[in-house]
């Protein structure tokens, strides 16, 4: 990819190095870098990364939802219930909802669409559902959304969360998203903020054991596989050039994780002692490592 994927502009920064696993050393045959867009500010992989579906499969295994402790489910539980409750806010249609969650994962969304009565539909490259999310009445396809055919005008509410730094066109995504939602519909959108305060430390850090050269930005190559990436201008830029109307946006983070890990394990006091400090530090900042989106559309 010699142009930005958001902005589509050919001038852009070197900022590093990624590192790959040992499932990504196996399958690249690029020098890529990760590199940042000089007019929109959009951090992207140069060369544009040329995996075939089995590889990026390869990669996107079960492996990557990996073990979560009943205080982190109970959490996440919380804030999509949260999210929903939200997004019911701005509905404009109040009757029978038709709901299309985009980069399903393990169908924890589509549970909760189909507990509230929602006409549900979910789409993922890879099928990761859980039994529960397998044995509902609702319609999956195992596809490529931007290759697959869905009818336009169709939905009140999609749901896109942690998928649009996953893909190489998210503008593409966005675009076709518009397409089908219903006018008043309400599209839900969660990515990292790139621009965090914590990966401000990473790269002090890189920086201080003599390994500059390996990026902070996005991890293409390694778990979560991000290779695309946001700050709070490039997503805005990214927004308006879809046309979508922003209801509302905000940069959170979740607090309080090292109460994800057991009081006698490692992670838990890594996590209070080191991470935590640098999450209310973020919050207080208006750095911390997310952003999520109401839009919806108006023509």
């Amino acid at each position: 990819m010699n142009y930005c994927p958001v902005c589509c502009e050919k001038e852009f920064k070197i900022l590093g190095n990624p590192k790959p696993n040992v499932i990504a050393q196996q399958i690249i045959t690029e020098e890529y870098k990760i590199v940042e867009c000089i007019n929109c500010h959009t951090y992207f992989v140069h060369p544009r990364i040329n995996f075939t579906k089995m590889e990026w499969e390869s990669l996107y295994n079960t492996e990557y939802f990996s073990q979560q402790s009943q205080w982190l489910l109970k959490k996440r539980t919380t804030e999509l219930k949260t999210r929903f409750d939200n997004a019911q806010k701005y509905f404009t249609n109040s009757k029978e909802i038709a709901f299309l969650d985009i980069g399903t994962g393990e169908g924890k969304a589509l549970i909760e669409g189909y507990r509230r009565g929602w006409k549900v539909m979910g789409i993922d490259i890879v099928d990761n559902r859980i039994e529960e999310a397998k044995s509902i009445e609702i319609k999956f396809l195992k596809t490529n959304f931007l290759e697959q055919e869905i009818q336009e005008n169709s939905f009140d509410f999609i749901y896109c969360d942690s998928v649009i730094e996953h893909v190489l066109n998210p503008f593409d995504y966005l675009l076709k998203i518009k397409k089908l939602l219903k006018v008043g519909g309400i599209l839900y959108i969660g990515v990292p903020n790139e621009d965090s305060l914590f990966n401000f430390i990473r790269k002090l850090i890189f920086t201080l054991i003599y390994r500059s050269g390996i990026s902070e930005k996005l991890k293409p190559f390694d778990s979560p596989y991000h290779v695309v990436g946001f700050n709070k201008e490039s997503l805005n830029f990214l927004i308006n050039k879809t046309g979508l109307k922003i209801v509302f946006f905000r940069n959170f983070g979740r607090k309080l994780d090292f109460l994800s890990y057991p009081f006698f394990k490692k992670g838990f006091w890594i996590s209070l002692i080191f991470l935590f400090p640098i999450e209310v530090l973020g919050n207080l900042l208006k750095r911390d490592v997310y952003f999520e989106v109401y839009l919806q559309k108006n023509k």
